[in-house]
């Protein structure tokens, strides 16, 4: 995982474009969250600035394929307005490639994190670990049909290798406008709000390397 200040988005003012954004997009009913209540999707279909100057930023594009070693594929955006609460995982589970480790994602600060908006924790040095599979769990799935909340199995099952492995959790305290990124393998998630109403605006973007193949191991 590398996490320091990007210049573009440091500036207030530029977060502020991006929250406007998204706020303006939510009103319109342009976009809205998904099943999880918590996730806006995609965004970046709908909005060329959330587009060019985030999502295709040329700096950012240049930087994430010197981290990965090969031309990138812009895949997915995220948006948060309240952090997303969700248990440690890797995101290589739902956005897995083969070869395994060529997906690289982004995440950046839309407002300060603190310990009571729920910030984002991760495990540094967990990206080196073996990879989790359904193979490696049970996942309850057959030839035909995912298993009976898979989902679930799969965080239990990453708990309790943090557990075995004695990892270190480390909180993604940050100013608005710093940018982390992390590996596919980096075990991560979102700590619980503790302070209730506090929003953790934020947004987050997937790229895949160029000529892998990808799909959702999950299922």
């Amino acid at each position: 995982s590398v996490r320091f200040s990007f210049s573009r988005f440091k500036k207030q003012e530029e977060v502020d474009i991006l929250n406007n954004e998204i706020d303006s997009l939510l009103k319109s009913d342009k976009t809205d969250f998904n099943y999880t209540g918590k996730k806006i999707p995609d965004a970046h279909k709908i909005s060329e600035l959330i587009d060019q100057n985030y999502f295709r930023n040329k700096k950012k594009i240049k930087l994430l394929e010197f981290l990965l070693g090969r031309p990138i594929i812009p895949f997915q955006t995220l948006n948060f307005i309240e952090g997303s609460e969700q248990k440690a995982h890797s995101d290589s589970i739902h956005m897995t490639t083969e070869p395994m480790g060529y997906m690289i994602a982004t995440w950046t600060a839309l407002e300060k994190c603190h310990e009571g908006n729920g910030p984002l924790f991760y495990y540094p040095g967990s990206h080196r670990l073996p990879y989790v599979t359904t193979e490696d769990y049970d996942s309850g799935k057959s030839k035909w049909k995912i298993g009976d909340n898979s989902n679930k199995r799969y965080e239990d099952k990453i708990a309790q290798l943090i557990s075995e492995r004695n990892l270190e959790k480390k909180y993604n305290y940050c100013e608005a406008g710093d940018l982390f990124i992390w590996h596919a393998n980096l075990l991560h998630g979102g700590s619980p709000i503790t302070q209730k109403g506090t929003t953790r605006k934020s947004m987050v973007a997937h790229y895949y390397g160029e000529g892998v193949i990808c799909y959702h191991e999950i299922s």
